[in-house]
């Protein structure tokens, strides 16, 4: 029972109470004065309830619950046999960004889009920067501790007894887009298409509700921050190899940013690619402030020190390379960190390589737009003569339904919440005919401040928000009939898949896209196919150091003498800290590297495991 309702019973029981107490036998006027004492005395606790910090529901013990992981495919990929992930499913449409290991995925934009409003969990991209830690919902804790009056250590079960907040929030990854500034200038990062975002059903505690209950400090006495780590060990990089972060003290405390430890995603546990049994979720932030496995929360003076929170996630000038970074100390600088999501649209329809015909009519274009901040996306439009004018979209907004569809007693009045927190699907109907006329369409939105996209991308060293107008480009063609009409191409194709624009020449377009995932030519590798047991094989019998190298096979005999401690599969591509040198130590891993990416290594054909 919610405790306005039961100050509410309480109140109305006094006020009947009060008004007929003579005729209840009770002396009048002491009687009276007693009962509507009690009655504001009632009301006045309902109001001051959770401001005070106590707990908004009157409940029993938690129930055990000792939930399971979410699965979200019944098999596990042939992709993540033979890889700490070998027990995770996964949907096998997700296109796969980084190889086999660290899983790193989005879904195709069409896939996207059309499956709707909200994301089915299978489909949500997964940014993992590392393996995925195998965790018991009955062993997991989360230690909250630092500048609180009562350090306390939760159990799921205990966590999800706590009142509950559910919401819809679309999530997106600071990296969406990065395979066009990646085909500008390779950068840090791994190449994610336009589709690195996600829509989902979150539920779970507020972070106010849980650092209220454990007597947060308030600014003046020092607390400035709220950090968040997910378990130590996680990762090979950092003090103690955790992936942590921070945010400001108002966002963790503030009721109307909607700050979750969330349990549930769709109704349902978290899948072990998300998170589970318990995440942070921040709307309106990036991704990578959303720490998956959540397990400590520390009040602090100070920005998190967490090796990831400083060195990934920032927006830094053009002309600061990795070198630059590293010997200046940019990554430091608190005016590049990256909290709210900027504007950002794209377009799904046309597809890349659509063909529309000139027989008269319209066409349907039909694409998304999301911002941060909780702000509203107020205007989605496209142009047809690279950029000069545009034309205004309709745009569609499921968040306000979702709400009335699906209102509970704790949820606060969306209209006059006044955050936005989910993206907008837009379309516009134009003539076939200006359509076919037109040498390109590109698209952009804009947010209830005035801010859009950029004509142009901006490039920086880490492929962070890019949200240039997304530009797809028009050609001619004719059908098996002879009729006239064009074919659409867009800017890039997530991950390895060849295809989009911006790599004009089309013999060298497979070449630059490898070229982003560790500088592989493809038009120099053989055609021939190499077994675990020839390459084990070959090993054995000293004829060369063959090893895996993001699925193509190489000699690596010039820079080692033996085959890695942990087998011949090494990946390279993506980020640094998502690289498998199957236990070489860093001397040579380094030099294996170099040589790999300098196109030093000689190149025997495909690894078909």
């Amino acid at each position: 029972m919610n405790t306005l309702q039961l100050a509410a019973i309480i109140g109305g029981v006094s006020s009947v109470l009060a008004y007929n107490a003579e005729s209840l036998g009770f002396a009048p006027l002491g009687s009276r004065l007693l009962f509507v004492g009690v009655f504001f005395a009632a009301m006045l606790l309902g109001l001051l309830w959770e401001p005070l910090g106590l707990d908004d529901t009157f409940k029993g013990p938690p129930k055990e619950n000792n939930f399971k992981p979410r699965q979200l495919y019944p098999e596990v990929d042939g992709r993540d046999k033979g890889t700490p992930d070998n027990w995770v499913g996964r949907h096998p449409s997700l296109v796969r960004l980084t190889g086999r290991h660290p899983f790193n995925c989005e879904p195709p934009l069409k896939d996207l889009m059309d499956a709707g409003f909200i994301t089915p969990t299978p489909l949500h991209f997964v940014r993992n920067h590392g393996k995925v830690p195998k965790i018991n919902w009955n062993d997991h804790k989360i230690t909250v501790t630092g500048l609180v009056n009562k350090p306390c250590t939760f159990t799921m079960d205990e966590l999800v007894a706590m009142p509950s907040h559910e919401l819809p929030i679309t999530f997106p990854c600071a990296g969406n887009r990065r395979k066009e500034e990646n085909m500008v200038k390779k950068g840090l990062g791994f190449s994610w298409g336009p589709a690195a975002h996600a829509t989902s059903v979150w539920k779970g505690v507020r972070l106010s509700t849980v650092l209220k209950h454990c007597g947060i400090k308030t600014p003046a006495e020092g607390a400035k921050f709220v950090c968040f780590r997910g378990p130590k060990k996680e990762l090979p990089k950092g003090a103690d190899g955790s992936y942590g972060t921070s945010i400001a003290y108002n966002r963790a405390m503030e009721k109307q940013w909607d700050v979750l430890i969330a349990y549930e995603q769709n109704g349902k546990p978290l899948a072990p690619d998300h998170g589970f049994p318990v995440r942070m979720l921040i709307p309106g932030f990036i991704g990578g402030r959303m720490v998956k496995w959540l397990s400590h929360i520390e009040v602090t003076s100070h920005e998190s020190k967490n090796h990831f929170h400083y060195y990934d996630n920032r927006v830094l000038p053009s002309h600061v390379t990795a070198d630059i970074a590293n010997e200046e100390d940019w990554w430091h600088n608190p005016d590049f960190i990256i909290n709210d999501i900027n504007v950002q649209s794209a377009i799904r329809s046309p597809e890349h390589k659509e063909i529309v015909l000139d027989d008269g009519g319209k066409y349907t274009v039909k694409g998304y737009g999301y911002c941060g901040g909780g702000k509203k996306i107020i205007r989605c439009e496209v142009s047809l003569d690279i950029g000069v004018t545009w034309k205004p979209c309709k745009i569609t907004r499921h968040e306000r339904e979702w709400y009335k569809k699906n209102s509970r007693t704790d949820y606060e009045n969306f209209d006059s919440r006044g955050k936005h927190w989910c993206w907008v699907f837009w379309q516009i109907d134009l003539e076939k005919k200006d359509l076919c006329a037109a040498p390109e369409i590109r698209c952009r939105a804009w947010d209830q401040d005035h801010n859009t996209q950029p004509l142009h991308i901006a490039w920086n060293v880490m492929g962070m928000l890019n949200n240039s107008s997304y530009r797809l480009v028009i050609h001619e063609t004719k059908d098996s009939k002879d009729n006239k009409g064009v074919w659409f191409e867009h800017p890039t194709l997530p991950g390895p898949q060849p295809g989009g624009w911006m790599v004009p020449e089309a013999d060298v377009r497979k070449q630059a896209i490898y070229a982003s995932l560790g500088g592989i030519d493809p038009r120099n590798v053989p055609e021939r196919k190499f077994s675990t047991s020839e390459i084990t094989s070959a090993n054995e019998e000293g004829k060369g150091v063959l090893l895996a190298i993001d699925g193509v096979v190489f000699d690596a005999s010039s820079v080692l003498s033996e085959v890695p401690p942990n087998g011949f599969e090494v990946t390279v591509g993506g980020t640094s800290w998502g690289q498998d040198f199957a236990g070489l130590k860093d001397a040579d891993a380094k030099k294996l590297l170099a040589k790999f990416q300098g196109g030093k290594l000689k190149c025997l054909g495909v690894y078909s495991a």
